[in-house]
């Protein structure tokens, strides 16, 4: 694997050389491929991934990197290149300073898109109205942030959080509160159901909220089956990118409960 990355272009940059042979060790392994079969400059979707693998890679990867990108972000990051240029600049800023706040860039790519302009760091700490946005087009910014993050967030939180940095900050709160939730009792038991049908030998005490599958030494296709089993089982169909942000089993019980109320 490695003399085939080293041969490519490269910026000759250590971490990201190294974030990359991460990155393609761990798309080899989720699409059972030896690494060297993997294209570092080839969209991963067109080697293969589904939204399954998807939150299976991302899983592994956030894992390794500390970080939580998720499976929406994969659009503009879609190359195992790209993917881990993306998660050394997370880890550490183009400057070497430490990483922007979470959420930050995602709110600046979504406001690009809705004012049909370039939108960089000067901006955040400027209000979406001196922005020029009105009421109709503030909207169309939760829309568009909604469907990116998988959210169901309302319009008038952007008076409330009125600049691109304070409202970053609410997205991050929101979403290391979340985390921290107890997990619906149901669909806890459900998804702990499935876990210990397709894991049989996995002790029932392993199987807690704080625990992923990754931890309970769950292979992607295990993983994929007790998600799947356990949607079936709820009558629910959870989106990738919601599945890919859990990032334990009470979290996805939480993303799995929230589709079977508005499902």
């Amino acid at each position: 694997m490695r003399g085939k990355i080293v041969s490519l272009p490269s910026n000759g940059d250590a971490a990201a050389q190294d974030a990359l042979h991460t990155v393609v060790g761990s798309a080899a392994k989720v699409l059972f491929v030896a690494p060297e079969e993997v294209d570092p400059d080839i969209p991963l979707v067109d080697q293969g991934l589904d939204s399954i693998l998807t939150v299976e890679l991302l899983e592994s990867l956030n894992s390794v990197f500390d970080r939580r990108v998720r499976a929406a972000e994969l659009n503009e990051h879609a190359t195992p290149r790209q993917l881990a240029s993306y998660y050394v600049k997370l880890t550490v800023g183009t400057d070497g300073t430490d990483a922007e706040p979470p959420f930050l860039a995602v709110v600046r790519e979504c406001l690009a898109e809705v004012l049909m302009t370039d939108v960089d760091a000067a901006t955040d700490d400027t209000t979406f109205a001196d922005l020029g946005m009105d009421s109709i087009l503030k909207v169309e910014l939760i829309v568009v942030l909604n469907g990116r993050l998988g959210r169901s967030d309302d319009e008038a939180l952007l008076r409330e959080y009125p600049t691109p940095a304070l409202f970053a900050a609410y997205l991050a709160s929101r979403a290391d509160g979340e985390a921290g939730q107890q997990p619906p009792a149901e669909a806890f038991a459900v998804l702990r159901e499935a876990v210990l049908d397709v894991l049989p030998q996995t002790p029932a005490d392993a199987v807690t909220p704080e625990n992923s599958l990754h931890q309970l030494d769950a292979s992607s296709l295990d993983r994929a089956d007790i998600v799947a089993q356990a949607m079936h089982r709820l009558g629910v169909r959870a989106p990738a990118e919601r599945l890919a942000a859990a990032q334990n089993l009470g979290a996805l019980a939480t993303v799995l409960e929230q589709y079977r109320e508005h499902g």
